[in-house]
């Protein structure tokens, strides 16, 4: 089921970051204003996508949006604009749910190596320690439970399929989040 995951998204993956504001934080290029947009971004994708996967997905847990929430109330950015985007994104059962949590889970380590960039970009240097990019390993949690859960489980080629065009699906609904622009901060 991994490989398939992997192969499945690997170019919608590439071009998602190459065409997203974290981009910035890497160059350390990146605005206080692009940076709340960011977060903002990702609130508003992994919040719509963790709640469609807790539908499906027992003992699935993941705090990534809540993180992203400490940061944006930190910052005091406005969330309502989530609304727009909450029918967006459907996730009809657990085979769904599974390549969704690939992309949720996934993005554990890119978060990690952003992270350690927060600190040389300028425009961020009175920001408070962030909740969402963070160099802790405890962040890689998700993605360990949720490796272990595949590797335990048995698929069917139909479920891998299945499975793999809900993670291109949710690739997509990132991207279509990250085409928000700087009017929603």
């Amino acid at each position: 089921m991994l490989t398939k995951l992997r192969e499945a998204t690997k170019q919608l993956h590439e071009e998602i970051e190459q065409d997203n504001l974290a981009s910035k934080i890497m160059s350390h290029e990146i605005s206080l204003e692009e940076y709340k947009l960011l977060l903002l971004q990702n609130y508003i994708a992994y919040k719509i996508t963790e709640e469609q996967i807790n539908l499906h997905l027992d003992n699935w847990n993941s705090d990534k949006s809540r993180r992203l929430k400490k940061d944006l109330d930190s910052l005091r950015v406005d969330t309502s604009v989530i609304a727009n985007f909450s029918n967006r994104l459907s996730i009809q059962n657990k085979t769904e749910a599974l390549g969704a949590a690939y992309v949720v889970e996934g993005s554990a380590l890119g978060g990690m190596q952003i992270s350690k960039e927060i600190p040389h970009c300028p425009e961020l240097s009175e920001i408070q320690k962030p909740y969402f990019f963070t160099s802790d390993r405890k962040s890689m949690e998700g993605w360990n439970i949720f490796l272990k859960r595949l590797r335990n489980s048995e698929f069917s080629e139909e479920e891998k399929e299945i499975s793999a065009q809900k993670a291109r699906d949710t690739f997509k609904f990132f991207h279509e989040v990250f085409q928000l622009d700087t009017t929603a901060v």
